[in-house]
């Protein structure tokens, strides 16, 4: 089950991402992925009593999505392979913390809360300049990587489970020093490769298409060459604007509307202030003291709290913001005024208030024009409503969409040719190719008989009615419209061919002893030859597994590697051996096999662990069917 998803992925986009999503922030977020949440909520992985459905699935994704572009640039694009990428990698993650998890409930084993407290406060990340956790530190943090304190602990939880289950056991196991310097030379040694590449455009035809074999393929590829099924369609726009612009708004409305929206036209009243914690009361009045006598907050702050100027500014802040036990006493405050001792969950808490700036209320008189705007698009669609209704009614009656279009003065579109795909052979006019286009206009259009007028589809700004005009059924076009595409078909299938037949040839002399110069120059095809190359080193546009499996043939054998396409015929015609290296080369070569071997015993004792489970995964729903 697991070894399915255990894909490579090439891209350095894809590997960019994986990077920033999975190490963020102590290396405890997951990847996230691509997941078709269409129709039900069903579960996507399983792993016996637990599972991920869909919609949690692309929660992550969405998640992944904007903290890569965060990182990345709010332009940047994936394409569908990186998508999938990003979700092999989500699904192995979210299927192995599963596992894990799903383990430890067998080894009755659980991670106490007091444990969790130890760890949050001995992480470099959460401390102040004098070494003391800071709550404030952590909930930037978290703020900064949108994670909720809950969601951080159960991370931390899965991490040391992990640690607990899987790491810790195979950490012993040491890769052998002795090993190094064969590593270092197989690492560093070079390859000279040679190879041919044949490819089926290239190929020449010695011969024509016969009729016989135009009509061969016009039958075995019948429903290739089937004509799409098309109609003609008619409908009209009722743009909510226009209808928002006949409506009359009361200033008894406006102020009304004002009234209950006053918390959009008020900028509340915010404060900066500076703030120290103290763990005790006693140690809190003393400061208290300090700074009545004279003394200055932030050399205060330092000395008694043990705060550095960056945790001890709170910045613009206002009543909603700060703890409840602050609020009302900060806010009452006067400026430069000193508030506290005031307890709270974190500690005692003294405050100065440095700047205060007043709450700014707009006028009705500003935004009247907003509002009326505002009012006239509620009013207009619950008017569309109506209109729809009457619509309705007049449908019932007989009423053509002719009639319809002249009671409510709008223009008839008509489109031609309208197929499933979105494509069209007219339309009268142009401005309305984005509705045309739309998945619910062609759902609906093809939906209703010939001469039925349409349910009302609702786009953005306006609502449409449609009525299909003419129907054009399905049909398999006359031989002569498909002759050039069969004899273009027939040609490409031939080249196909005739290349197959010469890289059978080539194959069969290489077997038989030949070298691949001698077979390059014998079929006349141009023999291509690298530079020196390490492992891992692209040519010939292959892809790093190619490129791993091409590198491990030994000296004058070869490997028939095809892609787009293309094959190419590739033999490794000159090793070049490399020195040991120094002894911090092999240092550096012995950690990377240390953790490549502990990263596959990790990965075997997952495998083991999930023998006793029943493990699930909904490739179809995930869109990773192949």
């Amino acid at each position: 089950m697991i070894s399915k998803i255990r894909k490579y992925q090439d891209s350095w986009l894809t590997k960019l991402i994986l990077a920033l999503t999975a190490l963020s922030f102590m290396s405890l977020f997951g990847v996230s992925g691509y997941v078709n949440s269409a129709g039900k909520n069903r579960a996507v992985l399983k792993v016996d009593n637990m599972e991920i459905l869909q919609d949690e699935m692309n929660a992550k994704l969405q998640d992944s999505i904007r903290k890569s572009q965060k990182v990345l640039g709010y332009d940047l694009e994936l394409n569908d392979d990186t998508r999938k990428d990003i979700l092999s990698s989500l699904v192995k993650q979210n299927l192995t913390d599963m596992i894990i998890m799903r383990e430890a409930q067998k080894e009755d084993a659980s991670i106490s809360d007091e444990l969790i407290q130890q760890i949050i406060a001995s992480q470099p990340e959460f401390m102040d300049a004098s070494g003391r956790f800071s709550p404030e530190l952590l909930r930037r943090q978290l703020s900064y990587f949108d994670m909720s304190e809950k969601e951080y602990i159960n991370n931390l939880k899965q991490n040391i489970l992990s640690r607990h289950l899987v790491y810790s056991p195979v950490e012993n196991i040491a890769f052998p020093q002795f090993m190094n310097k064969y590593y270092s030379q197989i690492a560093n040694q070079q390859k000279v490769f040679a190879y041919i590449s044949i490819d089926p455009s290239d190929m020449k035809i010695d011969r024509d298409i016969t009729e016989e074999e135009i009509e061969q393929y016009y039958e075995d590829f019948a429903p290739q060459f089937e004509e799409a099924e098309n109609r003609d369609v008619s409908f009209i726009d009722l743009k909510i604007a226009d209808l928002a612009e006949k409506m009359s708004i009361s200033d008894e409305d406006i102020s009304s509307y004002y009234q209950d929206n006053l918390a959009d036209y008020v900028i509340p009243e915010t404060r900066q202030a500076l703030q120290m914690v103290f763990d005790s009361e006693g140690a809190a009045s003393e400061a208290v003291n300090l700074l009545k006598g004279g003394k200055d907050f932030y050399d205060v702050a330092l000395q008694k709290a043990n705060q550095d100027k960056q945790t001890t500014e709170l910045g613009d802040v206002t009543a909603d913001s700060l703890l409840p036990e602050l609020s009302q006493d900060v806010f009452d405050a006067k400026l430069n005024d000193i508030v506290g001792p005031i307890k709270s969950d974190f500690g005692w808490h003294i405050i100065k208030v440095t700047k205060i700036t007043p709450k700014k209320e707009t006028p009705l008189s500003e935004v009247k024009g907003r509002i009326k705007n505002i009012l006239q698009q509620e009013y207009a669609y619950e008017k569309a409503l109506e209109v729809m209704q009457e619509i309705d009614d007049m449908i019932g009656n007989g009423a053509s969409l002719e009639e319809i279009a002249d009671k409510y003065d709008v223009k008839v579109v008509s489109v031609k040719g309208l197929k499933e795909d979105g494509s069209y052979k007219s339309i009268s006019n142009k401005k309305y190719a984005d509705i045309v286009s739309s998945s619910d206009f062609i759902d609906t259009a093809f939906s209703y008989n010939e001469n039925e007028i349409t349910q009302t589809i609702e786009t953005e700004d306006s609502f449409v009615l449609a009525s299909v005009n003419k129907i054009v059924e399905a049909k398999i076009k006359e031989l002569e419209q498909v002759r050039p595409e069969i004899i273009k078909i027939w040609a490409e299938n031939e080249k196909s061919a005739i290349a197959q037949e010469v890289v059978n040839d080539i194959v069969a002399n290489l077997d038989e002893g030949d070298s691949i110069s001698d077979i390059a120059s014998r079929f006349n095809l141009k023999l291509n030859q690298t530079r020196p190359l390490k492992k891992g080193e692209a040519f010939a546009k292959l892809n790093s597994l190619q490129l791993n499996e091409v590198f491990q043939t030994p000296l004058n054998e070869y490997r028939l590697i095809s892609g787009n396409g293309v094959t190419n015929i590739i033999s490794p015609v000159k090793v070049i051996k490399a020195k040991a290296g120094t002894d911090q080369q092999l240092e550096t070569i012995n950690s990377a096999m240390q953790k490549d071997l502990e990263d596959n015993l990790a990965s075997e004792l997952i495998d083991d662990y999930a023998q006793d489970m029943d493990v699930r995964i909904k490739y179809k729903l995930l869109g990773l069917e192949n």
